[in-house]
């Protein structure tokens, strides 16, 4: 394993210099330690030049399958720790403010365990990673009218309900007002994620269709991309209200908040993480509002509206309120 992570380093970085910093070994070591891999497998796995190492016929082989055996094993390690009694969380999270800090919580309140997170761009495969015990702790979100029921052997508690604020460029004539009517944005091209959860997406198409019309997608890109043509006018796009904005464009509140969605936290019940769960949800939200206190859009818009309506103690799902 210990070769695969050489073979897998070098290709990811494409210089050996590069892969021994990032492995905390010496050029020189990685370096032998690559010829004896080459020596066992009796031909090269990457051609060293000026450019760096770039991988042969053979070694995209045997990367193809590194990187799939790689992740394996680390499961089976993790579950024989499990097995013996050792204390390991496996986070995911979806693309959302509250990761670092659940991550930074858990170092407090299970000091010995060992965490791991793992990010998704849509967070639709999260519960059911949960509900087969892949992972012990997960961020959500769910949409109004589109809850999240948790699945046996499950918990969810809310953090918070956020509005869905939007982008333009900053010289786009509503970039002037304080709140955008959703209709106003009826001819827009609109960016949207890659990968974006259902949920997402029936609720976007929903308050659209309140709105009178039928959105066109113009793009499905990362973020990086879509600020770029955001700012350059080519689509308007959708953010979290936490967000402290980027260069070239201004996000603008929707008036009447026709868009939200509400963060959860799940975990497994006969997990580690449920000694601990009202600390932890106690911790990440109170992260979520020093959070909310940086972004200044959304601490104007908190100033006239106030916070968006907790869940109520008989909500299903509300399981730490």
């Amino acid at each position: 394993m210990r070769h695969l992570r050489a073979v897998c380093a070098i290709a990811d970085h494409g210089s050996i210099s590069k892969a021994a910093a990032a492995l905390k070994t010496s050029q020189p070591s990685l370096a032998a330690q690559l010829r004896r891999i080459e020596s066992m497998f009796g031909s090269p796995l990457f051609e060293r030049g000026r450019e760096g190492a770039t991988a042969t016929p053979l070694g995209e082989w045997v990367l193809a399958r590194s990187r799939s055996l790689l992740p394996a094993f680390e499961e089976l390690r993790r579950d024989g720790m499990r097995f013996a009694g050792r204390s390991v969380v496996r986070v995911g999270c979806m693309s959302s403010h509250l990761a670092l800090h659940i991550i930074g919580t858990l170092r407090e309140l299970l000091p010995d365990a060992e965490v791991s997170m793992r990010t998704e761009e849509a967070m639709d495969v999260l519960p059911s990673l949960l509900r087969s015990q892949r992972l012990e702790l997960a961020t959500l979100a769910d949409y109004p009218g589109l809850p999240l029921t948790p699945p046996a052997g499950v918990g969810y508690a809310p953090v918070a309900w956020e509005p869905i604020f939007v982008a333009v460029a900053e010289n786009h004539p509503l970039a002037a007002h304080q709140e955008i009517e959703l209709a106003d944005l009826a001819d827009e091209d609109w960016s949207l994620p890659v990968m974006i959860e259902v949920g997402h997406r029936e609720h976007f198409s929903d308050a659209c269709a309140k709105a009178g019309f039928v959105p066109k997608i113009g793009c499905e890109a990362t973020l990086s991309v879509a600020v770029d043509l955001i700012a350059a006018s080519r689509c308007v796009g959708m953010f979290q209200a936490t967000s402290r904005g980027y260069p070239g464009i201004a996000i603008r509140p929707l008036a009447g908040t026709p868009l939200s969605f509400r963060h959860l936290i799940g975990w497994t019940e006969a997990g580690p993480v449920d000694p601990q769960i009202s600390e932890l949800v106690t911790a990440v939200r109170r992260a979520y509002w020093a959070d909310a206190e940086k972004a200044p859009v959304y601490q104007d818009w908190l100033k006239r509206h106030g916070p968006l309506p907790q869940p109520q103690a008989q909500d299903p799902y509300s399981a730490i309120v």
